[in-house]
């Protein structure tokens, strides 16, 4: 079997670099903190540029593995992490293929999200392209380097992602149908959230 600790992953200005690579092992991804490679059908590996990094996310992964929302954890190193390999489409190729919001995504994204906020995750702020839908149509999420470290309790990016392609009023609309209570929740934060900003521009 080809080592996948051989494969170096190096910082860049908005994303890592796959410097060195001498396996086979086909890239299915890569972001600010790592590339991702996958191992067999049902395994990859996640390879930083940096060991903090990996360690933030190794926290998290473990922190969480009673709960479905993120993979299973298989082996951990240095700069690396395996893990399950999610076959299925991210939040928003699922949506985009669909053309609109079914009412059960949005009671799983409720769900998952009060779940990280249950598992002290301090950082809520997920893309859509961090939400993926499985095949068993399960909800899961990924990228989780500053999950314990960044402290964002309102899902603003999430947000602003589902305004992008058209679903946030459904959205919104499903959530205060199915969950008052998070509704409520979301509105309180939002409203904190523009007071801080006003409060931020008066004091520049």
């Amino acid at each position: 079997m080809e080592d996948y600790k051989s494969i170096v992953v190096v910082s860049g200005k908005k994303q890592v670099t796959v410097k060195e690579n001498p396996t086979s092992y086909p890239l299915i991804g890569k972001g600010k903190q790592g590339a991702v490679f996958q191992l067999s059908p049902d395994k990859c590996v996640k390879i930083f540029a940096e060991e903090n990094r990996c360690l933030n996310e190794t926290k998290v992964l473990e922190a969480a593995q009673h709960a479905r929302i993120v993979p299973k954890l298989f082996e951990v190193g240095p700069k690396y992490i395996v893990m399950e390999y999610i076959e299925g489409l991210s939040l928003d190729q699922y949506l985009e293929s669909k053309g609109f919001l079914p009412e059960h995504i949005t009671k799983k994204m409720i769900n998952l999200l009060k779940e990280m906020k249950r598992l002290n995750f301090s950082r809520l702020d997920a893309r859509l392209r961090h939400f993926l839908v499985n095949k068993n149509d399960e909800l899961l999420v990924i990228d989780h380097a500053n999950s314990f470290i960044k402290v964002d309790p309102l899902p603003t990016q999430l947000i602003k992602d589902l305004k992008e392609i058209g679903m946030l009023s459904a959205f919104l609309e499903q959530v205060e149908q199915l969950d008052p209570e998070f509704f409520g929740e979301l509105s309180s934060l939002k409203k904190k959230d523009k007071q801080k900003k006003k409060d931020k521009r008066e004091i520049h």
